[in-house]
């Protein structure tokens, strides 16, 4: 890996010896309003990725500059002529869209100041302007110095290298580990949280009936309470929002969310709810219990809608204790029993699919106990009510930014500290890692590997956010796995937040997949030479502290929810990280050809993750396969009930190949060849599309056709997906050129024929055997347009007597044709469109007609 690089030695060297490293804290007036510096700041380099974040993740940004939270810093390179923006693209693209009036802010995305919904910069008031335009944000800058050998080579590469190290080690929090913080010191869910610990038994049967044995099976044990508390927040709160409505709502996290705080609010007595959750639960246990005895298939969205059913006939006055009766039971389980496909799990989160499921089990209960439940499913002008006075509490807007005045305009400067003395302070417990609402150890092996590295080669880390608290104890509010990937490795103990002493997960792990540092790989600490372990030891961690004592008002809860919200992260085994280190030939070819035919040869219209360049990248890297095939089976085909799915065995195969085409040139080459191939296909693909004249809007006209292809008209809801091109690849790409222009509107009724079954397999096929049923019909396909070998060659007695049955005609020129001329055995009909290679298609010919003719075939 390193040649992708620069040599070992030359990249060490310049980490170590020629790399400046700067922190700044600047305005954003400064940064933004300084047209000479503008002019000069590169905020989308090549290897960046696009712009991604949308108007809610990008309204909850300038809500945290308006509020002075500490947000990440940017990270530039100086080059002397401009300043490029390494890690913080999109922090950076959003201020700038921001003061350009570019988005309005969302409702959606603002949690603290609602009422400054729908406001452009320009909306503000010259008081608010102010407010953001002297909020500060730090910055750390780096530059080479004092090396002459930096061509604009080895210049890029050393960009890149930030910019991956700065990119690969972010590991987003999931949605239940954020609503842990987000609620951890609400009374409701502590108290449920301990009533589950306290009886394993309730937690149990809670899990067994609201998660699939699969989501039971994954979960970490901290994360299984989380998600369970997700659950049981949303139980509590959804008889108060019509399905319709709830259904159809682009914020149902929120809305759950302002529900539940209005409950918990309000609830004076959370023994009692907790005991009537658990009697409801012990209910729908009842009912499973008879559907195994009946032998009827269920499960979690059974079960999730007779809880709810429970609920709002509590709300209707129909106790628990009416729903025991026997019979009651009875049409229950058969009602199910009847209705199964109402709870199917395909498309369950749709609108749709939501409705019906609530609906059929509201009209049972409705035709069972004579009751209306109308209210709880359809939007009504008493729920509107309510909904409006729940979502609309929320505080001043001037009154909370005077609050914030401090924060946002006095950044603590970031201090520095080593390994070591952290250590030290953990031991006098003064250093708290893991505070309550932190997540537990989620960091992988090699992104630990990829830290300990940047530490030995001297490259900064981002820093660690800490809230020193009034009792003096320093809370790690951002950058726990940064420090638990050090102290994993030197082998230290640290306190969780019970103040127990535990080590790492990765407690004494060893160096793997380092990019730069070879000698280093499987190494562990105790391996280490001694200049090695005290450079580990000494490296200076940036920490920036906010005490409480300055900053009163600060909640470290409120800043480690907004540097862990909603994340982009770039996932590895995808372009947007491709695009960040290999051969740039290679991602310019790629990205081109992208472009070239974005407008109807796409996987997303919205192109924004790119994720179409991740498709011709993947094309190319099945064609290149096909021209230098090994052991792998690239493109795994398999059936899933009554659909044939497509899928990428192995991406990391593909990045294997991208690192390979970066460091041999015979490799890339080859590759660069395989991307033209795929703008062979795509044009062969276009070619089949048209069936008719076509002389405005031709992209269009393909779009639609493509659409048709891939059997997306029937459904409202279905879309491109990247299965469906890997499925049109492995029927088209072996079909040559000249076959699809011949046989162009048979191929395609085919092919269409084909993605029809593929996407909805008649029942007798579903138990399997339609994807054997697929791969015969694919042989009959391949077979029927098939080019023929060319073998036989004619001996001299056969060409005369073929010339004798010509008249010593050339048959494309008609001229006269001796046995002596320049002459070519040809094929009549051609074999690239089905000729055969039989004697009956051939035909004697001048060389250089032949040559005209190419594989038309003429009358």
């Amino acid at each position: 890996m390193a040649e992708l690089f620069l040599k070992d030695e030359e990249i060490k060297e310049i980490f170590k010896t020629h790399i400046k490293i700067e922190s700044k804290v600047m305005s954003i007036e400064t940064l933004f309003a300084n047209e000479r510096r503008t002019k000069n700041t590169v905020y989308d380099p090549y290897y960046q990725r696009n712009y991604v974040w949308d108007n809610d993740k990008a309204s909850y940004f300038i809500e945290s500059i308006l509020l002075g939270t500490e947000i990440p810093p940017l990270v530039f390179f100086n080059t002397g002529k401009n300043i490029e923006v390494i890690d913080g693209r999109q922090r950076f693209e959003t201020i700038k869209r921001f003061k350009e009036n570019k988005f309005h802010l969302t409702n959606k995305g603002l949690s603290v100041f609602p009422d400054l919904r729908k406001k452009s910069f320009d909306d503000f008031d010259t008081g608010l302007q102010d407010v953001f335009w002297d909020t500060k944000i730090r910055i750390i800058e780096f530059s080479v110095v004092n090396e002459p050998r930096l061509d604009e080579r080895k210049e890029d590469q050393i960009k890149k290298e930030i910019f991956r190290r700065y990119n690969s080690g972010i590991t987003p929090l999931k949605n239940a580990e954020i609503e842990k913080a987000i609620y951890i010191n609400d009374d409701t869910t502590t108290y449920f949280k301990k009533r589950f610990k306290e009886h394993k038994e309730d937690y149990l049967d809670f899990l067994d009936l609201f998660f699939s044995e699969r989501e039971r099976e994954t979960s970490k044990k901290g994360i299984k309470l989380e998600k369970a508390m997700q659950k049981v927040r949303l139980f509590l709160v959804l008889h108060n929002l019509p399905i319709n409505y709830y259904s159809t709502s682009q914020s149902r996290k929120e809305l759950i969310q302002r529900f539940f705080e209005n409950l918990s609010n309000t609830t004076t007595d959370v023994e009692r709810l907790y005991e009537g959750f658990i009697r409801k639960v012990a209910f729908t246990k009842e009912i499973k219990r008879r559907l195994d005895a009946d032998g009827v298939e269920h499960n979690k969205l059974v079960f999730e809608c007779l809880f709810w059913a429970c609920t709002v006939l509590e709300q209707e006055k129909i106790s628990l204790e009416k729903l025991q009766d026997k019979i009651i039971k009875q049409k229950l389980v058969e009602f199910i029993a009847k209705n199964f496909k109402l709870y199917t799990l395909e498309n369950s989160h749709f609108y749709k699919e939501m409705k019906e499921r609530y609906t059929g089990t509201a009209s049972f209960f409705e035709e069972l106990l004579g009751v209306n439940l109308e209210v709880y499913i359809k939007n009504n002008m008493t729920t509107q009510r309510k909904l409006k006075e729940v979502m609309n509490n929320t505080p001043d807007t001037n009154e909370l930014i005077e609050e914030f005045e401090t924060l946002r305009l006095n950044k603590p400067d970031a201090s520095t500290t080593t390994i070591d003395d952290i250590c030290r302070l953990m031991n006098r417990k003064r250093f708290l890692l893991r505070p309550s609402y932190q997540r537990g150890e989620s960091i992988n092996q090699m992104k630990s590997s990829a830290i300990i590295e940047s530490i030995l080669l001297g490259i900064k880390l981002p820093p660690i956010f800490i809230f020193k608290r009034q009792d003096g104890i320093l809370e790690v509010v951002d950058g726990q796995q940064r420090l638990l990937s050090i102290l994993g490795f030197i082998g230290e103990e640290f306190l969780d937040e019970e103040g127990n002493r535990i080590h790492s997960d990765k407690h004494k792990y060893k160096l793997n997949k380092l990019r730069i540092l070879d000698e280093f790989k499987g190494r562990g600490y105790d391996d280490l030479d001694d200049d090695s372990k005290e450079k580990i030891l000494d490296f200076n961690l940036s920490l920036v502290t906010i005490d409480s004592k300055i900053n009163p008002q600060f909640d470290p809860i409120d800043l480690f929810i907004r540097l862990n919200n909603k994340p982009y992260p770039i996932r590895e085994n995808t372009f947007e990280m491709w695009n960040s280190y290999i051969d740039v030939e290679i991602t310019k070819k790629i990205r081109n050809l992208a472009e070239k035919y974005n407008s109807w040869f796409y996987s997303r219209l919205k192109n924004t993750r790119m994720e179409n360049e991740e498709l011709i990248t993947t094309l190319a890297y099945f064609d290149y396969k096909s021209e230098n095939p090994d052991t792998h089976n690239d493109l795994d085909i398999y059936q899933r009930n009554d659909k044939i799915n497509f899928r990428v065995r192995a991406k990391t195969e593909i990045t294997k190949l991208l690192n390979t085409a970066s460091e041999q040139e015979s490799v890339k080459v080859a590759y660069l060849k395989s991307i033209t191939s795929v703008d062979t296909f795509i044009r062969k693909l276009k070619l089949l599309l048209v069936e008719k004249d076509v002389s405005d809007n031709l992209d269009e006209y393909l779009k639609k056709e493509l659409d048709e292809l891939f059997y997306l008209s029937q459904s409202r809801t279905a879309r491109r997906t990247l299965q469906s091109f890997y499925a049109l690849w492995y029927v088209l790409s072996q079909i040559p050129y000249p076959m699809v222009r011949t046989h162009r509107l048979k191929i395609k009724e085919e092919i269409t024929n084909l993605f029809r079954f593929t996407k909805s397999l008649p029942f007798e096929d579903q138990n399997g055997i339609g994807l054997t049923k697929y791969k015969l019909m694919m042989d009959e396909f391949w077979e029927k347009y098939k080019v023929d070998n060319r073998k036989i060659k004619l001996e001299e007695d056969e060409k005369k007597e073929l010339l004798k049955k010509q008249n010593n005609i050339c048959p494309l020129c008609n001229s006269l044709l001796f046995i002596s001329d320049d002459m070519e055995v040809d094929h009549r009909v051609p074999l690239s469109v089905g000729g055969s290679d039989k004697f009956l298609n051939l035909q004697l010919t001048h060389k250089d007609c032949n040559r005209k003719k190419g594989t038309r075939i003429l009358n």
